[in-house]
C-alpha cells in the first residue's frame, strides 16, 4: 500500500458519492481513520508481520488535515428560548435538558429514569443511543455525573407525571410509536421539530441547508458561560471534555459584539483622553 493511494482514497471520502448515497466525511473524521489505520500497521510491525522500519507503516507519510471548516451557529439565550417555545412536547423538555446540561442528544436519548437522582440533583450518563443502537458514552470524561438544577428537575418531574413510561427502567424520552421499547429518534426530531422551530424563531433561514441540531445548544451554552466569565475549568466540567484545549478552542466562540467591546477597551487604554491629539494631526 502506497501513501498516495491512501490520500486518494481520503479525497474520495471527503467528496462522498451522491449516486451511492454516501455522505462526505469531515476532515477530523478522516483523520481518525488515518490514526486507526496507523495503529493497525504498528500492531503488524510489533507482531513481525511487517518490517519495523518506518517504510513498514505507509501511514507515516499520509498527509491529512485535522481541523474542520464547520462553524456552529451559536444562539443567544433569548434565541434558544424562542426555539423552546416553538417546540412541542416531549421534544421541548428534551431540548431544554440539552440546552441546560450540554449533554449530547445521544446521551439524553439513552437516559432512563433510574439515571436521574432527584434528591442529589445529579444525572448519571450510563449509555448513549446512536442510530438505533445503544453504546458506551463517548469517553471516560463523558461518564462524569452531570448537575441537575432544581429548575430543570422540576420540568423533568412534570414530564414524568404522564400516565405511561414513568417506571425506573423506562426511558425518559421514549418512542410512543415503539411502545416505549426504544427512545425517540434524534435525526427525526431535528428534521420535523427542531429545524422548523429554529426557523420560526428566526435563528436560521427557511432555505438554509447548513447543519443545525441539538449540538448547537451545546455550543451556545459554552459560549454563554464564557461570556458570563465562568471559570474555564468549570466550563470544561460542564461540557465533560477530557482536553481543556477542546473546550476553549472549539466551543468558546466569541461573537462580533464581544470582540468589538474588547477592541474598544484596548482603544480606551491606548488613547484615553488624548484622542484629540490624533484627530488634530489628521486635520
Amino acid at each position: 500500500m502506497e501513501s498516495r493511494d491512501v490520500e486518494a482514497w481520503f479525497r474520495e471520502l471527503r467528496k462522498g458519492n451522491a449516486q451511492k448515497k454516501v455522505k462526505p466525511l469531515a476532515d477530523p473524521t478522516i483523520d481518525k481513520i488515518r490514526r486507526i489505520m496507523s495503529l493497525v500497521f504498528k500492531h503488524g510491525q510489533r507482531c513481525n508481520f511487517l518490517p519495523r522500519q518506518q517504510e513498514g507503516n505507509p501511514m507515516n507519510w499520509v498527509s491529512q488535515r485535522t481541523t474542520s471548516d464547520y462553524r456552529a451557529i451559536v444562539m443567544t439565550p433569548k434565541q434558544a428560548f424562542e426555539v423552546l417555545l416553538n417546540t412541542p412536547e416531549p421534544r421541548r423538555t428534551l431540548t431544554l435538558s440539552d440546552a441546560a446540561t450540554a449533554l449530547r442528544v445521544s446521551e439524553l436519548l439513552g437516559l432512563m429514569w433510574m439515571d436521574l437522582d432527584f434528591e442529589g440533583l445529579v444525572i448519571y450518563v450510563r449509555r448513549a443511543y446512536v442510530w438505533g443502537r445503544f453504546k458506551e458514552p463517548k469517553s471516560k470524561a463523558s461518564k462524569a455525573p452531570v448537575p441537575m438544577h432544581p429548575l430543570l428537575a422540576g420540568f423533568l418531574l412534570a414530564w414524568r407525571e404522564r400516565p405511561k413510561y414513568a417506571r425506573e427502567s423506562d426511558y425518559v424520552f421514549p418512542s410512543v410509536k415503539l411502545r416505549g421499547k426504544k427512545p425517540l429518534s434524534g435525526s427525526i426530531m431535528v428534521q420535523k421539530y427542531l429545524r422548523p422551530a429554529a426557523i420560526s424563531a428566526g435563528v436560521i433561514a427557511a432555505n438554509w441547508k447548513g447543519r443545525f441540531g441539538f449540538h448547537n445548544f451545546r455550543h451556545s451554552l459554552a459560549t454563554a458561560l464564557v461570556k458570563l466569565k465562568v471559570d474555564p475549568k468549570t466550563v470544561q466540567g460542564v461540557l465533560r471534555h477530557e482536553d481543556f484545549g477542546t473546550t476553549m478552542e472549539l466551543y468558546a466562540q466569541s461573537d462580533m459584539e464581544s470582540m468589538r467591546d474588547a477592541q474598544g477597551k484596548f482603544l480606551e487604554q491606548l488613547m484615553g483622553d488624548r484622542i484629540h491629539l490624533l484627530t488634530e494631526r489628521v486635520q
